[in-house]
Order: structure tokens, then C-alpha cells, then sequence
């Protein structure tokens, strides 16, 4: 059990990880695209939205599974 929860916090910081590295590229896309393309700015402010929220989601997924995995006293 102890080894399934340190798997499934793992897998779920790695994705984690890749969605934060994503909403940084296409924070920066959107304050490049900002001044110049508007509709191309709006699409890179999605892009961060959405690779935001799913990084916040799999953080508080990977705090609840550990959570609920933990050990139990007897």
C-alpha cells in the first residue's frame, strides 16, 4: 500500500510538473503576443489558464491521495 502511494503522488507531481512548465511558456507567449496579435494573446491566456487549473487539480489530487493513503494506527 505504502508503495502505491508513493507512485500515484508521483505520477500526479510529474504531471503536475509538466502542466507548470507549460503554463509558464504560454504565460510568456501571451505578454509577447500581447501587443501585436490580440487574438493570438487570447489563445496563449487560455493556454495558461487551462495548464494552470490542471496543475492546481493534479497538486490537490496528489495531497489527497496522500492523505487518504496513509498509514493506519491501530
Amino acid at each position: 500500500m505504502v508503495a502505491l502511494r508513493y507512485a500515484l503522488v508521483l505520477i500526479a507531481g510529474m504531471l503536475a510538473g509538466n502542466r507548470v512548465v507549460e503554463a509558464i511558456r504560454a504565460w510568456q507567449e501571451w505578454h509577447s503576443w500581447l501587443g501585436s496579435d490580440a487574438s493570438g494573446s487570447e489563445a496563449y491566456r487560455t493556454f495558461f489558464l487551462v495548464n494552470a487549473t490542471a496543475a492546481l487539480l493534479c497538486i490537490g489530487l496528489a495531497a489527497l491521495l496522500w492523505h487518504l493513503l496513509r498509514p493506519r494506527r491501530p
